[in-house]
């Protein structure tokens, strides 16, 4: 079962000012984000179901005007299913946050369920006297984005969400070649391209058929891009697929995923995000220290 909180959550912190960039440029304009933190994800009472809720990202940062007067509190919740009451329970935490800080909130919402539907942005309290209220937050349905407009971004949240987007089967490979060209380009860190990598292919994986259609449509792009592709530390499960194509494609994927865990465990990246990124077991990874 895969653990979307998690992967949204382990995205969004290491990509909080890329993604503000790519999908809130006039948020991400107005802020100085050199003075970001992260607060520690409180558990709220959920007062529709009865139980407790974690909210998922919630950074403080400042405006570049008058910084000294105005900090803000940004807090985004990836929802991977549809609820009907929703923006009741954005509400819900939109109040906890700002009894707890006392500092003005702006809530953002992503929906990530497959599917394209309309979700509501708006909570309205009202009495047939008076309009008491009305909370309204931001909103992304990844499922209703086309993918084309991100795919020369240059922007790894972009470029991983680009997996949730919405996209046609037969443009499964081209998303994914989109997807490599700008992790080739952008020179991440080998941690932080295996954990983006890791989430990318959690929503888009090709079967073998498409890896060979891919790896076709690879070697014909211009030389330089090519090699930069190719080089790219998880490009076609680095040298593991490649290997599997002569000495087998499952002992390849194999090796493959054992060297992404290792590369991670030098990075001191748990245990258990490292087994959900791979499909490695504890047992497995231990035996690799």
């Amino acid at each position: 079962m895969i653990d979307h909180d998690r992967l949204f959550k382990e995205l969004l912190h290491n990509f909080f000012d890329e993604f503000l960039e790519g999908f809130f440029p006039e948020v991400f304009a107005a802020l100085d984000l050199s003075h970001k933190k992260f607060l520690s994800e409180e558990f709220f009472p959920d007062l529709i179901e009865g139980d407790k809720k974690r909210a998922d990202v919630i950074a403080e940062t400042q405006l570049k005007k008058n910084r000294k007067h105005c900090v803000l509190i940004i807090h985004i919740e990836a929802q991977n299913t549809h609820q009907e009451h929703f923006p009741q329970r954005m509400f819900t935490y939109f109040s906890m946050i700002y009894l707890k800080f006392r500092k003005p909130v702006l809530p953002i919402a992503i929906f990530s369920y497959d599917g394209v539907s309309d979700e509501p942005n708006e909570f309205i309290i009202k009495t047939p006297f008076l309009n008491t209220m009305r909370f309204r937050f931001f909103k992304m349905e990844l499922g209703k984005m086309n993918w084309h407009a991100f795919m020369h971004s240059n922007n790894p949240a972009s470029a991983a969400l680009m997996s949730k987007m919405n996209y046609k089967k037969k443009e499964r490979v081209a998303v994914r070649l989109a997807f490599l060209r700008q992790m080739a380009g952008l020179q991440l860190d080998e941690a932080r391209s295996s954990m983006i990598n890791g989430f990318f292919e959690t929503y888009l994986n090709l079967s073998e058929n498409e890896v060979d259609q891919l790896m076709k449509e690879v070697h014909a792009l211009p030389k330089d891009e090519r090699e930069q592709v190719i080089k790219w530390p998880n490009s076609f499960y680095d040298r593991g697929l490649k290997k599997g194509k002569a000495e087998g494609k499952t002992e390849g994927k194999i090796e493959a995923r054992k060297e992404m865990a290792l590369r991670m465990l030098q990075k001191k990246i748990d245990l258990h995000t490292i087994a959900e990124l791979t499909g490695l077991s504890i047992e497995e990874l231990i035996k690799l220290k």
